[in-house]
């Protein structure tokens, strides 16, 4: 029997079942179940639980929210962490508006996967590489290997790349790639966060990735989800982002903790926030480690009033006559309904200025950046410096026809290029490097990488001590 909601859903909500709720492959083992009736799981619940099963999934315990855990506070949050308080939000919205809480809790554990080690510098080291706002790298490539990065026209965007391992780079089933999610997940995946670049030369521009833009289940010129889960998810990652990185600052005691003291002070005296009097001594609550209460009452009216406004955007649609469908067009539940919240601006207002802006995050920003460079730099110095499951996946998709055809006599199983002999090798690193494929793989692995693998990859590239 197939697990039941304790709720009817909502007229705008995504159902189980139908033609929207389809994979890019044929899954025999959930085709079986179902026509020998023991399917015991929706697809949207069996989304779920494939993603947390996935070592991607795993591997966020050890990657960046804000800042390295390692070096700064292991209380403080991971984007493991953060994605399942993601989840709890996103399910909390969910449930109270009547949407559909499996579809949203896929959405939710799996809208990270794709983010790079060191958070959000991580993934601009990345992007600025591959689309030639790196200067030095730039410059290299044009002088060793005669490449103009730029009109290769490649992006790296967390969102897209967590599309890509979910769909390309996860391994272990024998019938297709990756996990072979239904498309209202990733569809709400890759909306989760804008699906356009927010600044730099590029701003305003779509990303590109191949294989998801001309996608046509992706509905990537909608820049908001489809569904009313993947609108929910995109609101509580905001929500989760925001409130949980000023707990953070606090928790880990960054050297701007006594100004975030002083501004969610005057919060206090701005706001009437439930459970808080305006006798609140916001210093007396962290002294005394009721932090946990006090950002549980901010967060829960920052929740409460983000319902309220998706409930009347649903009641006004829902009086149009629009029924369930997918996919919807109408924006009723992202993070759009916050604009009108003054409680959750000042919140943002607090993390922009002295969350991000910190001797501290900065000092560790700086260190991540220079390690990531000179990791790219390595391997594209020398690319036999990138591990053999690397260099398998890429002598698989290599599309420069000459070494295609050194790869097909090199004899060896898998097939590998490091195998190549070293006049060919020399003869072919140019063209390696100038490959799209090599580069997109290039770019997989480095994003792959926890935090920690990253610093011992860089010790292992470049040796010296610890940095």
């Amino acid at each position: 029997m197939a697990y039941g909601k304790n709720y009817k859903l909502d007229p705008l909500a995504t159902p189980d079942v139908g033609s929207h709720a389809v994979r890019k492959y044929q899954d025999k083992k959930e085709k079986n179940e179902v026509e020998a009736r023991i399917a015991a799981r929706t697809p949207f619940q069996r989304d779920k639980d494939r993603i947390i099963y996935a070592k991607a999934f795993r591997r966020l315990i050890h990657k960046t929210q804000v800042c390295f855990t390692g070096e700064m506070n292991e209380h403080i949050r991971t984007r493991l962490t953060h994605t399942l308080e993601v989840s709890q939000i996103a399910r909390s919205i969910s449930r109270q508006v009547h949407a559909n809480e499996d579809l949203a809790e896929a959405i939710a554990l799996g809208h990270d996967l794709g983010h790079t080690p060191f958070g959000h510098t991580g993934e601009k080291v990345l992007n600025d590489f591959l689309i030639g706002e790196d200067e030095g790298i730039k410059n290299k490539l044009k002088t060793k290997y005669k490449l103009d990065i730029e009109k290769m026209e490649l992006h790296f965007k967390h969102n897209f790349q967590s599309v890509r391992v979910l769909n390309e780079l996860e391994e272990g089933y024998k019938d297709f790639k990756g996990l072979n999610l239904t498309y209202p997940v990733l569809e709400g995946i890759l909306k989760h966060t804008s699906t356009k670049f927010k600044e730099g030369k590029l701003a305003g521009k779509p990303i590109a990735y191949e294989r998801i833009n001309e996608v046509e289940e992706f509905y990537i010129n909608q820049p908001f989800s489809c569904s009313l889960e993947g609108q929910i998810v995109a609101l509580a990652d905001e929500i989760a982002q925001v409130c949980h990185d000023i707990e953070d600052a606090i928790e880990g005691n960054y050297d701007s903790k006594e100004i975030i003291c002083g501004q969610l002070q005057k919060l206090i005296d701005e706001f009437d926030i439930n459970d808080l009097g305006k006798d609140v001594d916001v210093k007396e609550m962290i002294a005394t480690r009721h932090i946990k209460y006090f950002i549980s009452c901010i967060i829960g009216q920052v929740i409460s009033e983000a319902v309220i406004e998706i409930r009347n955007n649903m009641q006004h649609l829902n009086k149009s006559g629009l029924k369930a469908k997918y996919p919807l067009n109408k924006e009723i539940a992202t993070d759009c309904v916050l604009k009108n919240s003054k409680l959750f601006q000042r919140l943002k207002e607090i993390e922009d200025n002295f969350v991000i802006n910190n001797y501290m995050v900065d000092r560790m920003n700086g260190k991540s950046r220079f390690v990531l460079r000179q990791i790219i730099k390595a391997y594209l110095t020398n690319p036999k410096q990138l591990p053999d499951h690397v260099l398998e996946l890429y002598t698989e998709v290599c599309s420069v026809p000459a070494l295609k055809e050194k790869i097909r006599k090199i004899g060896s199983t898998p097939a590998n290029i490091r195998y190549l002999s070293k006049k060919d090798f020399e003869n072919h690193q140019a063209a390696i490097i100038k490959d799209r494929a090599f580069l997109r793989l290039m770019s997989d692995y480095i994003a792959s990488m926890t935090d920690l693998y990253a610093l011992q990859e860089y010790q292992k590239l470049y040796g010296g001590e610890s940095i």
